[in-house]
């Protein structure tokens, strides 16, 4: 009977011993989890940082681009406005232009068409007042006869030359149109370089 209760007691000894070693290797287990678990978050909260903060650049240099676009578009309008207030001032000046320069100018035209035979004049009304028959029959020559109508064109300045049913427009207004695309460039290069 001893040696029963002696064997009863090894078997007990030997199943604690092993309930304890399966207990330490669970709790070693949980531990290792739990370890496992915490870098595991620990690396999730360092991916979610990383893309907030990528995010964040993105939508940072998106705004700089927005923003730096919209300040070219700004300073280009401000160049387009400030060309156009100079062309206008152009024409304001030609519209004011006195009898000396536009007696010049009409001249010159009169000139292209020495040889043409006859020749309607057909001034703005801005500058009717500048220049007589009698002064026109003066600058022309024997090839030219030039005739001036009694008409006007309204509100501009200049002249236009009416030959065989073609018109064409020396008045200041569409000459510094006609003339923008090669001005505009002169203009800016003056104005902003």
């Amino acid at each position: 009977m001893a040696d029963l209760k002696l064997l009863t007691e090894r078997v007990v000894e030997k199943e604690k011993t092993a309930i304890r070693q399966r207990v330490e290797k669970a709790r070693k287990n949980a531990e290792d989890e739990i370890q496992a678990a915490r870098a595991k978050e620990e690396q999730n909260r360092i991916e979610g940082k990383e893309l907030i903060d990528e995010k964040s650049q993105q939508r940072y240099r998106i705004r700089l681009n927005t923003l730096e676009v919209q300040k070219r578009d700004n300073i280009l309008a401000a160049k387009q406005r400030t060309l156009s207030k100079v062309l206008e001032d152009a024409n304001e000046k030609l519209d004011q232009v006195q009898a000396p320069a536009f007696k010049k100018f009409l001249a010159d035209i009169l000139a292209q068409f020495k040889d043409e035979g006859s020749i309607e004049l057909v001034l703005g009304d801005k500058t009717s007042e500048l220049v007589t028959q009698e002064w026109i029959d003066q600058t022309t020559g024997p090839g030219l006869k030039a005739t001036l109508s009694d008409r006007t064109v309204a509100d501009r300045a200049g002249v236009l030359v009416e030959k065989e049913g073609i018109e064409y427009n020396f008045l200041f207004n569409a000459l510094i149109e006609d003339a923008r695309s090669e001005l505009i460039p002169i203009i800016a290069k003056e104005l902003f370089n």
